[in-house]
């Protein structure tokens, strides 16, 4: 499939995939024929790509890299000539200008063979004698890192930048990051690039994702093969703003709502100066990113995707649609990314996120990023789980930095999260065997001494202290229920906190905005001292009365 077909592919294949009900077959093609009378393709001259440079990372075996352009003459050939380095092997390929998306421009696209990690090539494409070439590219796994300004937040403002950056030269990772641009309509080219493609040095990495960095990093010091790391994101920017049309209208998003930021958020933006404003005042209305920042990448082969966002959908419509939201999304991304990158980019690619991480004193409120963190897992409490297969997370709740230079909602802990995420990722992505995330129960029952709660027989228990667990009692009211025992499978918590004659209705634990201390949740796992993820089930009855709960099905919030 040549490029110039991108956007047809996309709109008809999206529909298929999402099932999108809601839209007749004359709405589809309207909105098609809306877009391609409106996409914009910024490079009208023989051209790569902005992202195709010097010392980037291409998709290893074995998918098939991607490579592809632009130029103004429809028909006209284009050569490519690959040469490995040292020069032991040319590769050629031939292909034509195909009519792109305007009047008089075309588009180019090569599939290449596909080349092993770690072998570095020199690249030339050639069209009626002007040449252009790109050099030290080098194969490996690519990684694109999105989401808002916890993704966004650089290396130099982590917990131990000094150690990080002075550490960076040590790795074989290659880092690029996209310039914050907003379009109305799809584009096919980026319109700027912020940070071209780089080796990774002390003089490279510090203003990069360090989210983005520390996975990265965490994946190739366990891999030992080349990564990518592909930085679009955009500070205070909703998920509406990352999606596409009919990802939105499939989950009934029809009009503009106007987005809510943390409190603490705003605060913090109206401490610092003009340019930074910007970098964290990003755009909010309806897939204004997706048709600028993600759009464009999506001929590219890539081996996977991670995402840190959620804070600015904390409340009203966002909050209580993003279990349909993120989840249609990552469907929808790797959907278009298959199609767009000719088969090359997987339709189920490794999909990452982040939990989000405390923000007001604690505990703060109950509803609002408690909501988010569940929603993010599609109301199931883990990943990866049916309704989000090839999914990997790592909790945050346990990171408060309330005393952040940034602001409460951006904790300096980058460290933690890369870890944290790196091994679910290796165990989900690259399927490494050994514990990757923590603690969630299997089930729970009354006894004489207190509800116990089960974990299972997959961890070892780690309490670190007896708090962050809440039983629903009679008219929808959450009490405290601390531990009063523990094994190293199952904790019980205090009897008879409800009235008398009042029955257990529900069960929660981490139930609040920032539920604990730094490090200092109530369950961790001994492997790798993970956090027990939050989570919340309502009860069933046995029949004597007695209340019991499961955690192995999608449970929605009851307000």
């Amino acid at each position: 499939m040549g490029l110039s077909k991108f956007l047809l592919v996309l709109c008809f294949s999206l529909a298929g995939a999402l099932n999108v009900h809601r839209m007749s077959a004359d709405d589809q093609r309207e909105m098609f024929n809306r877009d391609v009378k409106d996409a914009k393709v910024a490079a009208v001259t023989f051209a790569f790509a902005k992202q195709f440079q010097n010392h980037m990372v291409l998709q290893r075996a074995p998918q098939r890299a991607n490579i592809y352009g632009f130029s103004p003459t429809i028909g006209q050939k284009v050569t490519l000539e690959l040469v490995t380095v040292p020069a032991t092997k040319t590769y050629s390929y031939e292909t034509v200008v195909h009519q792109g998306q305007g009047v008089g421009v075309g588009a180019w696209n090569f599939v290449l063979d596909p080349f092993a990690a770690g072998v570095v090539v020199n690249i030339k494409v050639v069209s009626a004698g002007v040449s252009h070439n790109i050099s030290d590219v080098i194969f490996g796994d690519v990684w694109v890192c999105s989401g808002q300004s916890n993704m966004q937040f650089i290396l130099l403002q982590v917990d131990g930048a000094a150690q990080e950056i002075a550490d960076a030269h040590n790795y074989n990772i290659r880092v690029m990051t996209v310039g914050l641009t907003e379009s109305s309509t799809p584009l096919y080219d980026l319109a700027k690039i912020s940070e071209p493609w780089s080796r990774a040095s002390n003089s490279t990495v510090g203003h990069f994702s360090a989210v983005c960095w520390l996975f990265g990093k965490n994946i190739y010091r366990s891999r030992h093969i080349p990564i990518g790391l592909v930085a679009t994101s955009w500070g205070g920017t909703p998920i509406k703003a990352w999606s596409s049309p009919l990802a939105l209208v499939h989950c009934g998003l029809h009009h503009e709502e106007e987005t809510e930021q943390p409190q603490s958020y705003t605060e913090y933006v109206n401490k610092v100066g003009p340019e930074d404003r910007h970098r964290l005042q990003g755009p909010g209305n309806s897939s204004v990113l997706w048709n600028s920042m993600i759009h464009p990448l999506l001929g590219m082969t890539i081996y996977g995707a991670i995402w840190y966002q959620g804070e600015s959908d904390s409340s009203g419509v966002a909050r209580d649609k993003y279990n349909c939201t993120f989840p249609t999304m990552i469907k929808d991304w790797r959907s278009n990314w298959n199609r767009a990158s000719n088969g090359q980019t997987s339709n189920t690619f490794p999909f990452g996120f982040v939990q989000l991480a405390p923000n007001h004193p604690s505990p703060g409120p109950t509803a609002g990023f408690a909501d988010i963190r569940w929603h993010q897992t599609v109301d199931r409490g883990d990943v990866p789980n049916p309704d989000m297969t090839n999914v990997f997370m790592a909790v945050a709740m346990d990171l408060p930095d309330f005393n952040s230079p940034y602001g409460s909602i951006h904790p300096r802990y980058k460290r933690d999260i890369g870890a944290r995420l790196a091994l679910s990722g290796l165990a989900v992505a690259y399927h490494q065997s050994g514990i990757f995330q923590g603690p969630l129960p299997t089930g729970s029952h009354a006894s004489a001494g207190g509800l116990i709660v089960d974990y299972g027989n997959t961890w070892r228990l780690h309490v670190v202290i007896n708090d962050g667990f809440e039983v629903q009692c009679a008219h929808l009211r959450w009490v405290a229920d601390p531990i009063v025992a523990h094994t190293n499978t199952t904790v019980t918590l205090k009897p008879n906190v409800c009235h008398a004659g009042e029955k257990i209705t529900g069960l929660r634990y981490a139930w609040s905005e920032s539920p604990c201390a730094l490090h200092s949740c109530a369950i961790y796992e001994t492997s790798h001292n993970l956090p027990g993820p939050p989570f919340i089930s309502y009860a069933d009855f046995d029949p004597k009365g007695e209340p019991y709960f499961t955690f192995d099905r999608q449970t929605h919030i009851r307000n």
